[in-house]
């Protein structure tokens, strides 16, 4: 049976996406056209921003990003945006909310650096399997980011596509990296982000029921819309950037 056709487009975007983030400023440039009819945020809305490498080359890059946000609002750490949606903290203007992606050792070496000079809290959502692997962090680095201030949620054990798992596969990549990371952490992991993040493509309602059944507050897709009081933190609205992209790309993302 054919996919339908929506979702054949979406696995067709996937692929070319995958080839050109291996070139980000190609990537960026081949954006940024489009950011010409678009505008950095300047209504009420929060935003939850995410990144997953950050390379040293990019650093000045990611700095620019950030400084360019927090211009048009503060960034605030993941407890406050929860506090937003549900209510507890007014939303008078953009809010930014920041995230990152999978194991990447640049986390303890350039962003997590950055992060602290410019006070900017942070999510990371950690693919458990992949701490301790040629070129990830070690937990032992994770442990030192968790003691620097930053939080950590779950991105599942495998990164593995969770709508291409059988039912008990699936509730064993949520559950599982979240008793992981608490075991050695000694945190409570109570945040999850499902790998890719397209409902229907890459995950089910099925994934979103077990991962509220094993306690986790919140669940990150990769759709973009900015978010607003009353909006379920079940269904987390994240929008994927590069650090390598000019602003102009980064308002095809993040924009009113």
């Amino acid at each position: 049976m054919h996919p339908p056709t929506a979702l054949k487009k979406r696995l067709n975007e996937l692929g070319l996406r995958s080839r050109l983030r291996a070139h980000p400023r190609t990537q960026g440039r081949i954006l940024a056209p489009a950011g010409l009819l678009r505008r950095l945020p300047s209504a009420p809305g929060l935003y939850f921003p995410f990144y997953h490498d950050v390379l040293p080359a990019y650093a000045g890059d990611l700095r620019r990003h950030l400084r360019t946000l927090s211009r048009h609002g503060p960034m605030i750490g993941w407890d406050e945006a929860l506090a937003v949606l549900a209510g507890d903290k007014p939303l008078t203007g953009p809010m930014f909310c920041l995230s990152f992606d999978d194991a990447h050792l640049s986390w303890r070496d350039v962003a997590a650096p950055i992060l602290l000079e410019m006070k900017v809290p942070a999510m990371f959502f950690l693919t458990s399997g992949m701490v301790g692997q040629q070129g990830n962090l070690t937990w032992q680095d994770c442990r030192q980011l968790s003691a620097a201030g930053f939080q950590f949620g779950s991105h599942t054990v495998t990164h593995h596509r969770l709508a291409d798992q059988d039912d008990e596969t699936a509730a064993r990549e949520i559950r599982d990296s979240k008793r992981e990371i608490e075991d050695e952490l000694g945190i409570e992991v109570t945040d999850f982000a499902a790998p890719y993040g397209h409902p229907a493509v890459d995950f089910r309602e099925r994934d979103v029921r077990v991962a509220r059944d094993a306690g986790y507050r919140s669940f990150a897709t990769t759709l973009r819309p900015a978010m607003h009081p009353g909006d379920s933190p079940m269904w987390i609205r994240r929008q994927g950037l590069h650090p390598a992209w000019p602003i102009m790309a980064v308002r095809t993302r993040v924009h009113d």
